[in-house]
């Protein structure tokens, strides 16, 4: 796939084959990954989507990319909170943004990502849940330090969240805590699991993450 330019985020598509029913599936990689990453999906997505998978905005190695910067080394500075509420600017604005350049539907809107993107799929969907209704956190967290100041019509959206239970980069403890925010404020479908696995997605989290997508998507 070529990667475009055209927008304020590069990134990669796959079009819809029906033109009248091009929603919009958005796509974020995890820290030190490409927008070819989670893109391999594609092959196994219902055939209306929209598939879009941009890149990250920070280049730190040839062919790796970030949304923000993380201290490994320190829990409590994890994540840039600068840089990550930037980017959860620039990705809400690109999303309008590629709905308007690419005449998709601006209701629903799927997001899926995976560590770093996971953790910015939960704000940015919290952000617009107006135009997000599914959410996709694949070995990510709920980060309440960048969660926008106002959150409304965010009871229907739904969540499917898996996490490996010897992720030593995320520790599930810190999924759990996310879990009980997001059934505090009254949000009902959770799909959550754990798998045997790290911080990565093995084929039975693949296999249900599938199964979810097509069963949501036939509703």
């Amino acid at each position: 796939m070529l990667l475009k330019n055209k927008l304020s985020l590069k990134h990669i598509i796959k079009k819809s084959v029906n033109k009248n029913e091009n929603t919009l599936f958005l796509m974020i990689h995890g820290y030190g990954s490409n927008e070819r990453d989670l893109f391999s999906f594609e092959k196994d997505l219902p055939e209306d989507f929209f598939i879009i998978s941009i890149q990250g905005i920070y280049s730190i190695g040839a062919d790796q990319y970030s949304w923000y910067d993380i201290d490994f080394d320190n829990e409590k500075k994890f994540i840039n909170i600068i840089q990550a509420k930037k980017t959860i600017e620039k990705i809400s604005f690109f999303i309008n943004e590629a709905i308007k350049e690419y005449k998709l539907k601006k209701n629903p809107v799927w997001i899926c990502g995976f560590s770093q993107g996971a953790i910015l799929s939960y704000a940015i969907a919290l952000k617009n849940s107006d135009k997000i209704k599914k959410v996709i956190a694949l070995s990510g967290y709920l980060e309440n330090n960048i969660l926008p100041e106002e959150m409304n019509h965010i009871t229907d959206l739904e969540f499917f969240i898996s996490h490996g239970k010897y992720d030593s980069i995320i520790p599930v403890n810190w999924v759990k805590k996310g879990l009980k925010f997001l059934k505090q404020k009254k949000i009902l479908s959770l799909f959550y699991k754990e798998y045997e696995s790290g911080h990565t997605l093995n084929d039975f989290n693949y296999q249900d993450l599938i199964n979810w997508i097509k069963e949501k998507h036939s509703e």
